[in-house]
Order: C-alpha cells, then structure tokens, then sequence
C-alpha cells in the first residue's frame, strides 16, 4: 500500500502544461521521453522500434487519425560511453551520444551528459503543419545538450522506485513566449523528470514530465532479450480547459514499442579490468547488504517470540 501511495504523491512532478510538445515516446534510449544516468556494457547493443497512434479534428470538426513509426540503435562503449541514431520517419535520422560523468553507488546517484538530435534539422521532430512542412518551433530541436541524475531509492526506502532529474537545452524546453492559456507552463525551462516503479521485478512503471509534456507508461522485460513498451504520452493535454483539437500537439497520443538487447559481443574484463572489478564489488557489497536485512528480519522475529 505505501508503494501505491509513493506512486500518487509523486504525480505532481507532471503538473505542468503547454501549447508546445510533440516527441514521440520510445524512439531514443531512456524511459519514454526523457535520458537517464546509465550507459550499456561495452559492445551491448539494444535496438528499438514503436508505433504511436494520434488524432486531431479538421477546419470542418471531422476526426483525423494517423500513426507515428520511430526507432533507435545504441551501442555501448567502454562502459562509460553510449553512441545511437533516431530514425522519426519522414523526418530522418539524427545522432545520440552520452558520457557516463558518474556510476551510481548505494549512497551516490548517477551522473550523465549528453547530446540528443545531432542532425542538421533545427525542427527535427516527426509532426507537420498543415502546410506539409515540419512543425515550426520557438526552440531549435536539433543538437539538444543535457545532464541527467538518476538514483535507486529501493536500499534507502525499500521502495522499489528509481528517480531521475535533468537539464536540457533544445528539445527539452518549453518555447520562451508560449501563452500558457490558464494552464501551467514549465517554471524552469528545460528542466525534466521521471520515476520509475518496480511491482515486480519485469515490470517498470514509468511517470515522467519530459520539459515539455507529461507521459506515462509501462516497460515489460519478457526476459535478458525482449522487452515490450506501452504508454500515453501528453496526457495534460486531456485536462486542459483550452486547446486547439485541429493542432496535433493539443492532443494525447498512444504508443506501442519493443526493444531487442544483444550481447556484449566483446569480453570487457579484457578491455576494463579495473571497471569490471569496481563493479563487482558494488554487486557482493549490495548482496551483503540484502543478507544483513534478511537476517535481521529472523533477529527481530526471535526477539519477539521470546517477549511474547
């Protein structure tokens, strides 16, 4: 019960609204929308693929319904670097790279910097105008910089949940003269966020406000291969008071995703001893921690039994 509640306290993170969005969910490597501070092992490879499915009203109030393909390939370098290509359909394909700043520990979050959309496009997203021409932003969408924190809060809280936190220029950030129209605009541009929340250990419940949007979903890892990936991505838009149905991007969309992960196709304890040796250490020290809190749940039980 006190997961659940963890869960709707955190809502508010996604209160914020806006005329101005449009990404489409699961076609770069993070939650749906948004970095996080983790990088692939080296030579691990995931490729990605979603379908996003959208609709809005015509000049004459009749309904439209279209649909979105994306996809994105990472590679993993030296378990320190990750280097990909987004593919948005009609738009093209653009760059991805991130450079792991700092290794999440028990006591430490996770550091990464970034870049997302390294493409000549300046309005590189896959939405049109009515024009037939790529939607036209305040924001230059290509070349996007950010820095992400991310942090596990299950050994502190024994709530499995995972939070994330960042900085980004470009695509992250709201259109500087956009008129809220009574809904709430981002107070600080370019800042983005998101949970992810563990039921089961196959399981991730996603929540997250991208700088621009608020986006939900959920990822199912069908096994160490295939993981299937499901969400609503600018969900505020449905509360609004005010909106334009004829504007695509006054309206909710839906997506559907798979990922495929391969490898490592090279021994990294060859190429990273020492990387490797770090992290094997952080692995039996959380061992070590969860058979101290195991055995402390039969101390307590003993005790009581012999109050009792």
């Amino acid at each position: 019960m006190r997961h659940v509640l963890f869960v709707l306290i955190s809502v508010p993170l996604t209160c914020g609204s806006l005329l101005e969005g449009g990404s489409l969910p699961f076609s770069r490597p993070g939650l749906m929308d948004i970095p996080t501070a983790s990088v692939l092992h080296h030579t691990e490879a995931v490729l990605g693929g979603s379908f996003t499915a959208f609709g809005y009203e015509r000049a004459d109030s009749s309904s439209e319904s279209d649909f979105a393909v994306a996809g994105h390939l990472e590679v993993g370098l030296f378990n320190r670097g990750q280097l990909g290509i987004t593919w948005l359909g009609e738009a093209g394909i653009s760059g991805n790279v991130k450079f792991l700043v700092l290794r999440e520990s028990i006591t430490t979050p996770g550091l990464a910097a970034g870049c997302q959309n390294i493409t000549g496009e300046e309005d590189y997203e896959f939405f049109r105008d009515d024009r037939d021409s790529l939607y036209d932003y305040q924001e230059s969408q290509n070349f996007s910089l950010y820095l992400v924190m991310t942090k596990s809060l299950d050994y502190f809280s024994g709530i499995p949940v995972c939070l994330h936190l960042g900085y980004g220029t470009g695509r992250f950030r709201q259109g500087e003269d956009e008129i809220s129209d009574g809904r709430m605009s981002n107070p600080f541009r370019g800042l983005f966020a998101g949970m992810d929340y563990h039921p089961v250990p196959e399981l991730s419940l996603i929540l997250e406000w991208d700088g621009r949007d608020a986006n939900f979903g959920a990822e199912y890892q069908l096994n160490g291969t295939v993981s299937f990936l499901g969400g609503l991505s600018e969900f505020e838009q449905m509360f609004a008071s005010e909106r334009d149905l004829t504007d695509v991007m006054h309206n909710p969309k839906f997506s559907l995703g798979v990922e495929l992960a391969f490898g490592p196709f090279l021994n990294r304890t060859t190429l990273q001893p020492y990387e490797q040796l770090s992290e094997d250490y952080n692995r039996d020290l959380l061992e070590a921690l969860e058979e101290i809190r195991s055995n402390a749940k039969y101390e307590i039980q003993e005790l009581e039994n012999k109050i009792r």
